[in-house]
This record gives structure tokens, C-alpha cells and sequence, in this order.
């Protein structure tokens, strides 16, 4: 008795200094009003075969299914209590009312009451209790029973504080004492008068008693004859504390408080845990609590509803309040766990053990960023913003003058020295020594002034670094440790991203968003580590890789932790990964300690704690379903929902709903698994393609044909051997006009049309040959009509013809006449005077002779320049162009006789040197002509003189 009150007392002193004790707590999932959107307070709780959860809230029942909350107002009663029945129904009560819920074909929730059945008011409903096909509804005095559609009340006439199911019988604490209903009475139990001074807050049955909670007292129990104390050792703690409600399922008991949240006892081994809002519940008033199927707690609190992990191998520091700041390493040195924060260093006890309280203590002589630590010949060091530094038990001793350290790295076979790789003003890497039993900065490491995001060792003088800009570089020192002889630059992969190094089974291996890659040293280059990455099932990003000391693989992708487990019995690694703390880690700083059957992991809100030694769920199957289907377009209508029951049958659908939205939940899956689903459309029996994996739980289909169908989803999470699946048929109908009737009435009218014209065409047939036969006369009386036209047009196209024909034989032979009267003229006139010319020679009468000579070139020139001749010419030319001389000379009456026959001559078509004897002038007198004559005319250097002539000839 003793040994158990000590025992209480140390627990108590653990919870009133919650300051300076941290212990490794639950994940907490906290929901708040905001996010369900009904009122702040919350009562009882009740969760169905499906995993679904329902509240009793102040606006009416809260349901989750996983995903999603939906609020169910009921009469704008505030609810008090809610029950699930054997019937599968949802049974509520609060204040003046109660009755139960039951799905819908929408996959929503129908509320029918119970309340207008009865001629009085009812008070307020505080507690449903089901056993088999009957309801028991607590009131404030009466009991009201439902049974096959059928009330019974009993009224007690006395205040009603709470009530159990026990022993087959409907047990009740009220002002009087303890009473039990039999008959449609209520019968006092003998030997407990005493109750009412205990202030009874829950009765719960636990293996053949009845448990009395008490506010204040600690727990009672009641065993068919009379009531004793229980002494578990939790008196003094509870002596402390208000119980308003409590739960148990097997052994596990939990107490709920008005003021200190909720308290965990397990009757089996006796262990003691308390979460409060310390330890990351967002309320401390605990109005109702449910132990789920699979283990976990539901908080029902005077602010929210919180969700308690306690299946869960994981724990996180605080609770998730990041007390100590986000976690970036942790390191265990000489039974102790050192954390290294944005906020300093801490330290712990260690073995860690998740059950009991710690406690975090600050090392002092360092504050702010700490990045890492390093372990080397029994010493630990931490690199941190304020520089380099050696931790002794409980106190950090700083190297002078280095700061901005990233990372700190010892060299094989080089005890005495540390290689620390900096960032900022100074950046680059520096030697430092141990001399006289002080770390000293020796110098800095010429050739090398690039930030260092890490270090890695290869040997005494080969040390790899990252850098976001330059990507991952190694490096070759010099033997004294004073230059970096050699630098090159391995970047297989785009930069600007961070790179991670890592040592696994004796090779370089860095880590990167395009995948994973190891230095291959024949190559001298990184290549892709295909073997690893296919252990993953596919390729992925990566901010992080490791393995731990019992061959397990962690990485980092997708802003989640993943381990790879090693079977050490078969020598193989498992096929399923496990992936947690999705959206908790500091990316591209994530970091991982294993040691014994734990790893500590760094959070943004501090650390987690994982127990290796425990599969966390992975024997509970989630429960899928496909929650809501949506008929997309202009505006998403609903048109199937599944509640928590629903009837597995084929849906029709309009053709106008042919575009789908098909939304599915998950409910029992613990909140820091991935979950990952694969669809599938199989239509007509023909099974279709799975889908690829992915994190979206909506799935939509557009313009989908008409047929009947069958969507199928798969669902996936950690440690699932098998995938769990859910299916819906359902069926689209063919538009109208593809549907049998619109065939018919196609058919009929089609046969109806074919009738008519068969019926046209016979009374028709006659009119029709009549009409053609008068067509064709018609036709002939034209085709006669148009022939002699055509034979007209022939007839005068000839004349056009002839006549054209006719003028250009008129034209030629006007010019060829000319040039022949000319000549001959010259020739009679050449041949007189040559005849003078012989008549001189025989009398040689030279003067005779060069008169006659000078007579002939005179009677030439006369020939030439004869006017009468040219005056015949002018006239024919005339009639052959219709006047062109007189035209010519009634709008340019100022051109000289030569300049008119120049015109003529351009007319004809003449060349320069044909017109130049004609006019008995030069060739340069004639173009000298021509220009004059085209002043005259005012024509332009671009106008054509013939084209401009014709005008006067047509």
C-alpha cells in the first residue's frame, strides 16, 4: 500500500512540473471548430462498424468519415449524447429532444424523432445506452426505452446523474442512491445508499463488476451484493483532479478532467499515462471519450475534438509544442541524448522509455542554431551557427575564432585534427588542431572558399562537400592539410538543389531530387544506383538517405520519412515501406539516430521517437469507400452518396450526367500513414487499365459513353500486403436519339416518308412523262432558237473577220504601192539623167557633163522631197486610217509637213532607218524629230508615241 502511494506521488510530481519534465508523447491529431464548422463544444462520441465517428455538438451530430466532416442539425436541439444502436442506426439526444439518424440514398443522414410521441417534455437526454434491439435514453428523470418502433418510459421523480448496462440490467445513480429497473420499475439496490455522498461521475462494467467513477474520490466498485474501493495507487493523483467522464475497453481505462485533460490506466500492467495540452491536446475540459476499434482514443472537449494515436509506434516530444525549437540532429553519447535545435542544445536520460516523463534539460555555453554532431575518440563536438564546440557533460566549450559552422568531420588515422566546412562571411573550410589539450583554429584551407552544406570523408585527404550552387565536389588536400591541391565538380543532375552525402556499405552515395547515385571509382564519375532505387518500386526525389545500424534503409521524399526494413532472419529487405511524419520534417535537413530499438527523428515542432520493435497497425485494415459521386458541368450535382449502410446496386444515369466525379474516404488509417489509391473503369465485362498510384482520393470521367460500368478504386498504405478495394456499377443511358423508341420512330416515319412517295410517284407517273415530253419540246424549240443565233454570230465573225482582213491588205498594199511608185519614179528620173551623163562623155563636153551631173542629184532631191507624190500618199493613208492626218492636224495644227509624216510613218509600224530616206534626213536627224515631236504633243519620257498615234487612226 505503501509502495503504491509512493508511486502516486511520483507521478504526481511528474504532471505539476510539466515546465521542466518532457515526456515522449502520442501523436495528437487536433481538430478544431473551424475545421468541422459547428459550435466549440462537443459531448459524446460513438464511431460505427465502418470507422466513421459521431459527435453530439451544441449544433447538432457531427459525422467524420475520414476525410471530411459534415454537420446533421437536429430541431435546433443542442445534443448531449449519441449511441450507435444493434440496428446500425445512429441514435441522438439533448436537450427536449432525441430520436436516430439513418442513411439516405444520397449517402447523407435522415433524422427521425421520437420526442412528439410522448405528451410530456423529456428534459435533457444525457446518455443512450443499446442492448440488443432495445435503446435505453437517459434523462434528467426518466428512462425512456425503444424497442421495435415502440416507447415505454419510466419516471423516477428524482435527478437522474448516470446509468450503465450491467449484468443484462439497466443500472442508475441518482440523488436517492444506486437503482436498477426491472418490470418497468425502479428498484433500489441494497447496500448502496452510500453513492450519494461519492459524487459518481461513470459506471462502467469491467469483467464481473461495476465500476463507479467518482469526481474526486478515486474508483469504486460494485459487485452484484455491495460496493468497496478499488485501490490501484491513482488515489492521490485523482484526489487532485476532476473527473467528468471516463471509458474502458479491455483493461485500458480512461478518465476524462474538467480542468487537466485526460489520463490512461491499464489495469493489466499498471501503467499511468497523462496527456494534457502540454503534451498537445488544444483544450484541457474533457467532455466524452471513445476508445475506437482500432485501439485509438477520441477526445470529445469543451473546444475541438482531438484524436489520440495510441496504436501508434510513434512519439513525439512535448507532444508536438516545440518547446526546445525544430530538431536538425540528435546524437547518443555516454547515456545521454543530446538534440541539437534552432533554439541551442538539449539533453536527456537515455534508454528512452516512451511511457515515462524526462527530464530536457539546456547545455549551457550555447545558444541558437546547432546544425549537427560528431563523435571522435570519445569526444562530441557540435557544429552550430555560433561556431565549433565540445560538449562536456552538461556544458559547451567553444573553439575561438571560427563561427558559421555547418559541419564538423574527422580524418582516418588523424586523431588530432577536425575538418570544419563553414558558411556565410569566411566561408570555405578550416583545419583545426588539438594542442595542449585546447582546440585551436590552425588556418583555413586554401583553394576552397565555397559554403559547405556537408562533409564527408573519404580517406586522410579525399573529403567530399555539397553546395547548392556548385552541386556536390570532391576534394583532394594536401598531406600537411594546408591547400586543396585538386577540386572537382560532379553534377550528374541539375543544380540549384541541395544534395545529400551518405556512407552505405563502404560507397559514396548522394542523395538528390533526380534519385539516388554512387561514385563509381573506375568511372570517376556518379552514377545512378539502380540496385537501391529499385528496392522503392519506382523513382523518386530524395532529400535524404541512410542506413542504420541494423541495416534498415530511411529516406526522405515527398516531404515524408520512408524505411525500407531489413529482415535479418531471410537476409532481404521487406517489399512494402513504412512512410511517417508527412509534413512534420525540415526538408533537406531531415535526420535520423537509431540506436537499441529506437530512432529519433528531427521535426519541425522538435523530435519524434520510434519503436522499431513495433509494426504500428499493420494487421488493421482501413476501411474504404466510395463516399460521393458527382455529376459534372455547369453546376456539380450529387447523385450517389454511401453512408454507413447503402445498397450495393447498379445506379442509372442520364446521358446529360455522362462526366463524373468519383470522391472516396478512408476511415480507420492512422493520420501519419500515406495513403495512395489506383483506379480502374472496367465497362461491358471488359476489365480496364489500373491507374498508377497516386495521393488524390477524386477520380474524374468525362463524356463517358452509354454502357454499364464498374469503377473500381485500390487502396494502399503502409505494411499492406494486399490492397483493400471498393467498387460501384453503375450504368449510362444512351441519349434519346440512340435509345430503341427513337429508333422505332425513326423506322416508322422513315416508312411513313417512303409510302408518301411511293404513292407521289404512281399518281405522278403520267404528269411526269407528259412534263418531260413537253421538257424535251421545249428544250428542242431552244436548242433550234440558239443554233441560228450561233449561225448569225458565226456569220458575222466572219465579216469581222473579212473586213480586218480586208483593211490589213489595204494597209499593205497602200504601202507597198507607194514605195513602188517611188521607185520607179526614182528609177525613170535616175535613168534620164544617166542618159544625159552618156550623151556628155561621147562629146566629151565635160561642162556639158558636171551640168548634167548637177541636173540629176538635183532631180533627185526633187524626187525625193516631191510634194504631189506625198500628197497621193497622204490621201490613200487617210481612208486606210480613217482620217489620221486630219485628226492629227485639228489638235496639233502647228506640226510642220515632215513632223505630220513622221507621225504616218510611226503609224505604219516603220523602224528609224526605214523613215530616215523617207524623210531625206539623217537617222539622227530623224530621232532629233522624234523628240521635237513628242514636245509638240506634250507627251512624257514613260508615254509610247505609237500607242499615243492610235488614238487618231481608230
Amino acid at each position: 500500500m505503501l509502495k503504491n502511494r509512493l508511486f502516486s506521488l511520483l507521478f504526481f510530481f511528474c504532471f505539476t512540473c510539466a515546465s521542466l519534465w518532457a515526456g515522449w508523447q502520442y501523436p495528437v491529431v487536433n481538430y478544431t471548430r473551424h475545421q468541422y464548422g459547428a459550435g466549440a463544444q462537443n459531448w459524446m462520441l460513438a464511431q460505427q462498424d465502418n470507422g466513421w465517428i459521431y459527435v453530439a455538438n451544441d449544433k447538432g451530430l457531427l459525422e467524420f468519415d475520414g476525410k471530411n466532416w459534415r454537420t446533421y442539425p437536429v430541431q435546433n436541439a443542442k445534443l448531449r449524447a449519441v449511441a450507435k444502436g444493434h440496428d446500425g442506426n445512429i441514435y441522438v439526444g439533448g436537450f427536449g429532444e432525441f430520436g436516430y439518424f439513418e442513411p439516405d440514398h444520397l449517402g447523407g443522414l435522415s433524422y427521425h424523432s421520437f420526442s412528439e410521441s410522448l405528451p410530456f417534455y423529456v428534459g435533457v437526454v444525457r446518455n443512450i445506452l443499446s442492448e440488443h434491439h432495445r435503446i435505453y435514453f437517459q434523462a434528467d428523470r426518466y428512462v425512456i426505452t425503444a424497442e421495435e418502433g415502440r416507447l415505454k418510459y419510466v419516471d423516477h421523480e428524482h435527478q437522474i446523474l448516470c446509468s450503465a448496462l450491467y449484468d443484462k440490467a439497466f443500472y442508475m445513480i441518482s440523488s436517492l442512491g444506486m437503482y436498477v429497473l426491472q418490470d418497468g420499475k425502479f428498484l433500489p439496490v441494497a447496500g448502496t445508499e452510500h453513492v450519494v455522498d461519492l459524487q459518481i461521475m461513470a459506471m462502467l462494467p469491467y469483467k464481473n463488476l461495476l465500476l463507479l467513477i467518482t469526481r474526486h474520490q478515486g474508483i469504486y466498485a460494485y459487485n452484484g451484493v455491495s460496493i468497496g474501493k478499488v485501490e490501484i495507487g491513482l488515489e492521490s493523483f485523482l484526489k487532485h483532479k476532476q473527473v467528468f467522464t471516463a471509458t474502458l475497453k479491455g483493461s485500458l481505462l480512461c478518465l476524462g478532467f474538467i480542468q487537466d485533460g485526460v489520463c490512461l490506466y491499464d489495469f493489466s500492467t499498471g501503467k499511468l499515462k497523462h496527456i494534457s495540452a502540454d503534451q498537445g491536446l488544444q483544450d484541457n475540459t474533457v467532455h466524452g471519450l471513445l476508445l475506437g476499434a482500432r485501439g485509438n482514443l477520441w477526445l470529445a472537449m469543451n473546444n475541438g475534438i482531438d484524436y489520440i494515436e495510441l496504436t501508434s509506434n510513434l512519439f513525439s516530444l512535448y507532444g508536438g509544442s516545440s518547446y526546445i525549437g525544430s530538431g536538425y540532429a540528435s546524437c547518443i553519447f555516454k547515456d545521454k541524448l543530446y538534440l541539437a535545435t534552432n533554439r541551442g542544445v538539449y539533453y536527456t536520460d537515455y534508454p528512452i522509455v516512451p511511457e515515462r516523463s524526462g527530464q530536457v534539460k539546456p547545455v549551457q555555453g550555447i545558444s541558437g542554431q546547432a546544425w549537427s554532431f560528431i563523435i571522435d575518440d570519445n569526444h562530441l563536438y557540435c557544429a552550430a551557427d555560433a561556431g565549433a564546440f565540445e560538449l562536456i557533460e552538461e556544458r559547451a566549450v567553444r573553439m575561438e575564432g571560427i563561427s558559421r559552422v555547418r559541419s564538423l568531420i574527422s580524418l582516418p588515422y588523424r586523431d588530432d585534427v577536425l575538418i570544419a566546412g563553414t558558411y556565410g562571411v569566411g566561408k570555405g573550410l578550416y583545419l583545426l588542431q588539438k594542442q595542449q589539450g585546447i582546440w585551436q583554429v590552425i588556418h583555413q584551407i586554401k583553394n576552397c572558399d565555397m559554403s559547405c552544406k556537408s562533409l564527408l570523408a573519404e580517406s586522410s585527404t579525399f573529403l567530399w562537400m555539397t553546395n547548392k550552387n556548385r552541386g556536390v565536389s570532391r576534394l583532394l588536400l594536401s598531406d600537411d592539410l594546408s591547400e586543396v591541391r585538386q577540386l572537382k565538380n560532379y553534377n550528374p543532375f541539375p543544380m540549384d538543389y541541395d544534395a545529400q552525402l551518405s556512407q552505405v556499405d563502404g560507397e559514396i552515395v548522394v542523395a538528390s531530387r533526380y534519385g539516388l547515385w554512387r561514385f563509381n571509382q573506375q568511372k570517376d564519375s556518379l552514377v545512378v544506383y539502380d540496385e537501391m532505387e529499385r528496392r522503392f518500386g519506382r523513382k523518386i526525389p530524395y532529400t535524404y538517405f541512410a542506413k542504420d545500424i541494423h541495416q534498415n534503409i530511411w529516406c526522405a521524399s515527398e516531404g515524408m520519412l520512408k524505411l525500407l526494413r531489413y529482415q535479418a532472419g531471410v537476409k532481404k529487405y521487406t517489399q512494402l515501406y513504412e512512410s511517417i511524419l508527412k509534413g512534420a520534417l525540415i526538408e533537406n535537413f531531415e535526420q535520423v539516430t537509431v540506436a537499441d530499438n529506437h530512432a529519433i527523428i528531427g521535426t519541425e515542432d522538435g523530435f519524434s521517437l520510434m519503436d522499431l520493435d513495433v509494426v504500428s497497425n499493420r494487421q488493421q485494415r482501413p476501411f474504404l469507400q466510395i463516399r460521393h459521386v458527382y455529376s459534372v458541368g455547369r453546376k456539380d450535382s450529387l447523385i450517389y452518396g454511401r453512408s454507413f449502410r447503402y445498397e450495393d446496386k447498379r445506379i442509372v444515369i442520364p446521358y446529360l450526367n455522362n462526366s463524373l466525379r468519383m470522391e472516396c474516404c478512408v476511415s480507420n488509417c492512422a493520420s501519419s500513414k500515406s495513403v495512395l489509391f489506383s483506379y480502374c473503369l472496367d465497362k461491358g465485362g471488359e476489365e480496364g487499365v489500373w491507374s498508377d498510384y497516386t495521393a488524390s482520393s477524386v477520380k474524374e470521367f468525362t463524356e463517358l459513353h452509354e454502357g454499364k460500368y464498374t469503377f473500381r478504386v485500390k487502396l494502399l498504405t503502409d505494411f499492406m500486403e494486399m490492397p483493400v478495394t471498393s467498387s460501384f456499377q453503375f450504368e449510362i443511358l444512351p441519349p434519346w436519339y440512340r435509345t430503341w423508341w427513337s429508333y422505332l420512330c425513326c423506322l416508322l416515319c422513315v416508312s411513313l416518308v417512303l409510302y408518301y412517295l411511293y404513292r407521289r410517284i404512281v399518281r405522278s407517273k403520267q404528269i411526269l412523262l407528259m412534263q418531260k415530253e413537253l421538257e424535251l419540246y421545249h428544250q428542242q424549240q431552244e436548242f433550234d432558237a440558239e443554233r441560228a443565233l450561233a449561225n448569225r454570230q458565226i456569220h458575222l465573225l466572219e465579216d469581222e473577220k473579212l473586213q480586218a482582213e480586208l483593211k490589213h491588205k489595204s494597209e499593205e498594199l497602200v504601202r507597198t504601192t507607194l514605195n513602188i511608185v517611188r521607185k520607179n519614179e526614182m528609177l525613170l528620173e535616175l535613168q534620164k539623167g544617166v542618159d544625159g551623163v552618156n550623151h556628155a562623155l561621147k562629146e566629151h563636153d565635160f561642162v556639158a557633163l558636171k551640168r548634167r551631173v548637177l541636173r540629176l542629184q538635183g532631180q533627185i532631191t526633187t524626187n525625193i522631197g516631191h510634194d504631189e507624190d506625198l500628197q497621193s500618199f497622204q490621201s490613200v493613208f487617210d481612208s486606210v486610217h480613217h482620217g489620221f492626218f486630219r485628226r492629227l492636224e485639228e489638235c496639233y495644227p502647228d506640226l510642220t509637213h515632215k513632223e505630220k509624216m513622221l507621225c504616218a510613218y510611226v503609224q505604219m509600224n516603220l523602224i528609224t532607218k526605214e523613215i530616215a530616206p523617207l524623210l531625206n534626213i539623217s537617222v539622227r536627224g530623224v530621232e532629233i524629230c522624234r523628240y521635237r515631236l513628242r514636245q509638240k504633243l506634250g507627251l512624257k519620257e514613260r508615254d509610247n508615241l505609237a500607242d499615243f498615234l492610235k488614238q487618231f487612226s481608230s
